[in-house]
C-alpha cells in the first residue's frame, strides 16, 4: 500500500495562490499603489499561521473561503453582476463563517464605498440569511460539544479576542500556556522554554524588535505629517473593525485554534504593509528603515513556520500514522486471522507520555483505520485506555510500537 497526497497539496496550494492573487489585485484596485498591494500579499501570504491551514487537508477549507471571497470582493469592486454571487455561495459552501462577508460589505460601504448601492448588496444579505438559516440546523449539534459550547462570559470573550489578536501579530501558537494573565508575568516554566529553545528567544526579541522599530517609525512619519492623521486612524479603526467582524462569532467559544486567523489577517497584514508602505515612499532613511522592517519579518515567519512545525501536532501526527502504515502492513496476514485489534497501553503506573492508546485512537480516527487498511474485514480495534481486559482472539499492539516506531 503506497498513499501519495502530493496532488491534493498541489490543489490545496493552487487555491491559496489565486487567493493571494485576487488579494494583491484588490488592494491595488482601491489604493492604486502597487508597493501597498504587493506587501500586503507578501505579508499576508508568508505568515507562519498559514501552516495551520496548509499543512492539514482537513482545513483546506479555510483556504476556500479566503479564495473565494477574494474573487467574490474582487469581481463585485469590477462592478461585475452574476460572477461575485457566484463566489459567494462557493464561500458559503466552503465554510459557514463567510456569511460575515455580508456585515463586512455593509462595514465596507459605510467607510469608503458610497457608490455600492444597497439594491446591490441585497442578493449577498438574503443568502447570507438563508445560509445562517441552514447552517443554524449543525451548529446546534457542534455548539453541544463542551469545547464548541456558547459561553457569553466577557471574560472568555475578551480573553479569546485578545489572544487572536496577539497571534495575528506573531505570538507563537503556545504563548497562552504560559501567560495566564496579561496582569501577571509569564509562569516560570516560560524561563525554560527561552533557556532550553534558544530559536523561541530570538523569534521573541526579533518580534519585539520589529514592533518596536515599526510603531516608533510611523509615530514619527506622523508627527511630520499631521495632515494624514486622520486618514491614518480612519484605515486603522475599519481594518480592527474588519479584524473583528470576522473573528467576533469565535470569541463565544471555548475552543482557540491559529486555522480561524485565514481571513482576520488579511487586515492586520494590510495594517502593517500600510505603515511600512508610507516610510517607503518617504525619504532615503526611512525607506532603508521600511527595507529592514520586511526583511526582518521575513526572518521571523521563516523562523515561525520551524518553530510551529515542532510545537504543533502536525509532524507527530504525520509519523504516528506512517509508522502505523508500516506496522499494519508488515503484520496484516497475522493481525486477520484475530477478531481484535487491542492496544496496549505501559503497566507502569503513572507512565503515559503522549496519551499512548488514548492518543492513538483519536489519530487513527476510533475504528476508521480498519477500513482504510483492512478494506472488508470485520475486525474491531479496542483501546487499552477503555478497556484493560484484552479480549478473546485478539491480536496485541503496543501502543508504544506505533508512537515511537
Amino acid at each position: 500500500m503506497k498513499e501519495n497526497i502530493f496532488l491534493a497539496h498541489l490543489l490545496v496550494f493552487f487555491i491559496y495562490f489565486i487567493g493571494l492573487y485576487y488579494l494583491f489585485k484588490i488592494i491595488f484596485l482601491l489604493t492604486k499603489n502597487r508597493l501597498l498591494s504587493l506587501l500586503t500579499a507578501l505579508f499576508y501570504g508568508i505568515n507562519f499561521t498559514h501552516i495551520f491551514q496548509l499543512y492539514y487537508l482537513a482545513t483546506f477549507q479555510d483556504m476556500a473561503i479566503f479564495t473565494f471571497l477574494c474573487l467574490s470582493f474582487y469581481n463585485l469592486l469590477k462592478d461585475k453582476r452574476i460572477s461575485p454571487i457566484v463566489f459567494f455561495i462557493l464561500a458559503l459552501l466552503s465554510k459557514e463563517t463567510a456569511i460575515l462577508f455580508v456585515p463586512f460589505l455593509i462595514l465596507f460601504k459605510l467607510f469608503f464605498n458610497k457608490k455600492i448601492s444597497w439594491k446591490r448588496l441585497l442578493p449577498y444579505i438574503v443568502l447570507g440569511i438563508i445560509f445562517a438559516l441552514i447552517y443554524q440546523y449543525s451548529l446546534r449539534y457542534v455548539t453541544t460539544l463542551d469545547n464548541y459550547k456558547i459561553n457569553f462570559n466577557p471574560r472568555l470573550i475578551i480573553n479569546n479576542l485578545m489572544w487572536y489578536f496577539l497571534w495575528s501579530l506573531g505570538l507563537p501558537n503556545f504563548m497562552p500556556d504560559y501567560i495566564i494573565s496579561i496582569f501577571k508575568p509569564p509562569i516560570s516554566e516560560f524561563g525554560k522554554l527561552i533557556i532550553n529553545f534558544p530559536n523561541v528567544k530570538i523569534f521573541l526579541y526579533s518580534l519585539l524588535i520589529y514592533f518596536g522599530i515599526l510603531l516608533v517609525s510611523i509615530f514619527v512619519y506622523l508627527i511630520e505629517n499631521k495632515k494624514r492623521i486622520m486618514e491614518f486612524f480612519l484605515i486603522t479603526i475599519f481594518l480592527l473593525s474588519g479584524f473583528l467582524i470576522f473573528i467576533g462569532p469565535i470569541a463565544f467559544f471555548q475552543h482557540k485554534w491559529m486555522v480561524r486567523l485565514a481571513l482576520p489577517l488579511i487586515f492586520i497584514s494590510f495594517i502593517q504593509s500600510f505603515g511600512i508602505s508610507l516610510l517607503i515612499e518617504n525619504g532615503q532613511l526611512k525607506k532603508m528603515v521600511g527595507s529592514f522592517l520586511i526583511g526582518l519579518y521575513i526572518f521571523i515567519n521563516i523562523l515561525g513556520v520551524s518553530i510551529h512545525e515542532s510545537s504543533s501536532t502536525f509532524q507527530f501526527e504525520s509519523r504516528i500514522t506512517k509508522n502505523a502504515l508500516k506496522y499494519l502492513s508488515n503484520n496484516k496476514i497475522e493481525i486477520l486471522k484475530h477478531k481484535y485489534i487491542y492496544f496496549k497501553d505501559s503497566d507502569k503506573k503513572d507512565f503515559n507520555p503522549w496519551g499512548e492508546s488514548k492518543k492513538l485512537k483519536v489519530t487513527l480516527g476510533d475504528q476508521n483505520f480498519i477500513d482504510h487498511y483492512f478494506p472488508g474485514s470485520k475486525l474491531k480495534a479496542v483501546y487499552g485506555f477503555e478497556d484493560k481486559k484484552i479480549p478473546k482472539d485478539a491480536y496485541i499492539i503496543n501502543s508504544f510500537d506505533i508512537l515511537l516506531l
